[in-house]
């Protein structure tokens, strides 16, 4: 692989590495900075002074509800027509498209069709904690065909991993719900349960 491949290969993945980080936190900064300057004039006016903290508060229930009111419903039509618009745009669409998927992945109304299950997977060397995105068969030249799992293996914080294919043998299947899994990655495997038990 030459230098220019490299550094073309090497763009590309800090572009989808910071692109869905940096609209995530810019996106909830502009909500929270929007919401902040209604909040201080409204409660002026109904309680005749400035509340400190309702801003964050009314972002945390505006985020609420447009989770609720979307999930289902004519507004999930339309938040699924969205969707299909956003899809078919150059770079927009595979960025956008992703980082759903994974978010979704974590509890979200679709984590059917993003993260399916807590596992762990042996690696060379190592067993990590990850999750089971999807499943296909691998033919070999030889004919020969293999039952394989496609496996996400978050190696930092939670949006950013890598996937790795492999045999359905070296994914050991846990009790553990995709949220018991969260709680364990995020607290650096603090919340680990004193028993895991293989599926």
């Amino acid at each position: 692989m030459n230098l220019t491949t490299r550094l073309r290969n090497a763009f590309i993945g800090g572009l989808v590495v910071l692109v869905p980080i940096v609209i995530t936190i810019k996106s909830l900064w502009w909500l929270f900075s929007y919401l902040d300057g209604l909040a201080h004039p409204l409660a002026n006016m109904l309680f005749g002074r400035d509340i400190q903290g309702l801003g964050f508060f009314i972002t945390l229930a505006t985020i609420l509800l447009a989770g609720l009111l979307f999930s289902a419903g004519p507004l999930r039509k339309l938040l699924d027509g969205v969707d299909a618009v956003l899809d078919v745009v150059p770079v927009v669409g595979s960025v956008y498209g992703t980082t759903k998927k994974v978010l979704s992945g974590f509890g979200g109304p679709q984590s059917k069709d993003a993260f399916q299950r807590f596992v762990f997977a042996r690696l060379p060397g190592r067993t990590t904690p990850g999750f089971v995105t999807g499943s296909f068969k691998l033919q070999l030249k030889d004919g020969g065909v293999h039952e394989v799992l496609s496996v996400y293996v978050p190696t930092n914080h939670l949006y950013v991993g890598d996937v790795v294919i492999l045999p359905a043998e070296d994914v050991l299947e846990t009790d553990l719900s995709v949220e018991d899994g969260v709680s364990l990655l995020l607290s650096a495997g603090a919340s680990v349960p004193l028993v895991i038990k293989e599926r």
